[in-house]
């Protein structure tokens, strides 16, 4: 006996989900209540629970697709004997090219039962395999969120970042250069370079400490070094911290400094932040120089065994001392994280 998971809708106005993530593995048993997949909507990022208890026998859409409500996403199976391999990014492509186009699919209402077959769009793309009819590929709530800031997801496909398009993504938009605009007339931008070795022991120290995620406990460290900088050289009485890494869900940090590192939660609001931290370290950039956007970029890279830091920001957010000093405190709390609980 099969049970079919289909695309929910979590919310009213609901049309499509993003799937960011597959918890479970075709083959793999699960459980009711177990979490088989992670999906974005045009209002937040949802974990979805399996219905029944089985073994996750087909897997019809990839991480990246964005599917309709309604529609069958996967398949659980009383046997394990009913497996099958998850379909590869060139199989979707020639499913898609292959099928007839279909009329709009009506809106569905909360817990549809529609069972459809699914219409996976290809993962997150490479600059050489963007869409040639300049179609812009956008998770719902980054195309809204765009909207609402005035931001145009064109200027990245032009700039060659990889598709889909999530919310993470924003922060890099908001940071690219005004069209027509000087490089760096209105912005002030320092650098520094420290040893890595300390902050990666400490944060492979927390992470076992706090049994949470490597690549999350780094971004709850950069916040809470972040923060306890700015409010050193401000004075701020509130510091939100927004850490955005490639791919990843942004994470935003209300007050971290002051929170203590094994108790730090990210807010579940989208508070305007004080400063953004981009968290290059596991991609292939050894330094960034971004344009300052409304508030104040951190980049952290990696270069070698060491971290390459950089801030920019503009002169009515930070003068060139505040800059300084603000960098030169970041740079030392690496250095020697330790500093950060005295």
């Amino acid at each position: 006996m099969a049970h079919d998971v289909i695309m929910p809708a979590l919310g009213m106005a609901q049309e499509t989900g993003l799937i960011l993530a597959w918890r479970k593995s075709p083959g793999d048993a699960v459980k009711a209540g177990d979490v088989l997949m992670e999906v974005e909507t045009d209002k937040a990022a949802m974990e979805v629970e399996a219905q029944a208890d089985g073994f996750l026998s087909e897997v019809r859409a990839e991480e990246g697709a964005e599917v309709p409500v309604g529609e069958v996403i996967a398949v659980i199976s009383d046997s394990a004997d009913d497996v099958k391999a998850a379909p590869s990014k060139q199989e979707a492509s020639q499913k898609e090219e292959s099928k007839p186009e279909a009329p709009p699919a009506p809106k569905a209402e909360p817990a549809p039962q529609a069972v459809q077959q699914a219409t996976p769009q290809a993962a997150q793309m490479a600059p050489s395999e963007q869409p040639a009819d300049g179609k812009v590929l956008a998770s719902p709530k980054a195309k809204r969120l765009a909207a609402e800031r005035g931001l145009d997801l064109s200027r990245l496909a032009k700039a060659g970042h990889p598709q889909p398009y999530r919310v993470a993504d924003l922060e890099v938009l908001s940071a690219m250069p005004a069209a027509g605009a000087a490089s760096a007339v209105d912005r002030l931008l320092v650098r520094a370079s420290v040893e890595a070795d300390a902050f990666d022991a400490f944060c492979g120290w927390l992470a076992a400490e706090s049994k949470v995620e490597t690549d999350i406990t780094a971004g709850m460290v950069l916040a809470s070094f972040a923060a306890r900088s700015l409010r050193a050289v401000t004075g701020a009485a509130d510091v939100v911290v927004r850490v955005a890494a490639p791919r990843k869900q942004p994470r935003t940090y209300q007050d971290p400094d002051l929170a203590g590192l094994t108790r730090m939660e990210a807010s579940e609001t989208e508070p305007e932040p004080d400063l953004i931290v981009y968290d290059l370290t596991a991609t292939r950039l050894t330094h960034a120089e971004l344009a300052a956007a409304h508030v104040p970029t951190l980049t952290v890279a990696r270069d070698g065994v060491r971290l390459v830091v950089s801030l920019a920001a503009s002169p009515d957010r930070l003068d060139d001392a505040a800059l300084i000093a603000c960098l030169d405190a970041f740079a030392g709390r690496l250095e020697e994280p330790l500093r950060q609980l005295l």
